[in-house]
């Protein structure tokens, strides 16, 4: 009973906006960004980055946080998108990957993916926030 409420889990999570919203925004990050896509969904403990990816015209890892949004949000881009908490974490959870590969002397940033969906759930506009 449990491994079939795993696989229902799963299925569930891969038809969910928030998942979709990732393999949109990792596609748009290759295709549209030249980036290398490292990891998705990288943990460690009980934090998360939803996309690590290689940028081979500024050699930096790039961290990166993607948030789905409607279209009719109020709030949008990089500020609006992580709270001081949420970048604490993510400033975590770069230190321990960069820690596990060995890559203590590469640089690295952070970035904000910025996916809006309309009523359908269909994805209309796709933004990247970087920093530098």
């Amino acid at each position: 009973m449990k491994f079939f409420e795993f696989v229902l889990k799963f299925l569930r999570r891969r038809n969910s906006l928030g998942y979709r919203a990732e393999t949109a925004a990792a596609k748009f990050l290759k295709k549209e960004k030249k980036f290398k896509i490292l990891q998705r969904n990288y943990r460690h403990k009980h934090l998360e980055t939803d996309i690590i990816c290689f940028d081979k015209f500024s050699n930096s890892i790039v961290f990166v946080e993607v948030k789905c949004r409607p279209y009719y949000a109020k709030v949008r881009g990089y500020y609006s998108a992580t709270s001081k908490k949420k970048t604490e974490n993510l400033r975590k959870c770069a230190k321990e990957f960069l820690r596990e590969n060995r890559a203590f002397n590469q640089n690295f940033r952070f970035s904000v993916v910025e996916v809006i969906h309309n009523e359908k759930g269909e994805f209309t506009d796709i933004s990247l926030y970087e920093t530098r």
